[in-house]
């Protein structure tokens, strides 16, 4: 079993669903050594902010509106011309077989995850940076 120091995630998590994600800082918790840090920087906003988030949420949906009508590609678009790429064709297939057209998990906020990884087994786990809309969870064994 290989014993990990340091581990950090960055927007990679939020695939997960709660339970999943529960079960993988369980896994976690037995592979970081006594002393190492695990940190994920992820989507988590915080359910006790909602007009805050639906106010980010908005800014956000306009800014990706204004560069899809300058020509940027938008989600679904990237994921056609990947489709259509003879050399991503099969892994693109392969994610919908997976995820479908599923985006995200249930983005739990970041207090959750603190919450969660101290009930993997990390001694401290608390929130280090946000914004309305992503966070920083660093957690200590």
């Amino acid at each position: 079993m290989c014993v990990l120091g340091e581990f950090l995630t960055a927007t990679a998590l939020h695939w997960l669903y709660s339970d999943d994600l529960r079960t993988l800082y369980g896994q976690l918790g037995a592979l970081v050594r006594g002393g190492g840090v695990f940190m994920n920087a992820d989507h988590m906003p915080d359910e006790a902010t909602p007009r805050i988030n639906a106010a980010e949420r908005e800014f956000r949906h306009r800014r990706m509106d204004r560069a899809k009508e300058a020509g940027a590609v938008d989600w679904a678009g990237w994921w056609q011309l990947a489709a259509a790429d003879p050399r991503l064709a099969g892994p693109t297939a392969e994610r919908f077989e997976i995820y479908g057209e599923h985006a995200d998990g249930d983005t739990p906020s970041a207090a959750w995850h603190a919450q969660a990884l101290r009930d993997a087994g990390f001694g401290e786990a608390r929130t280090v940076w946000s914004s309305p809309s992503d966070a920083l969870v660093l957690a200590l064994k």
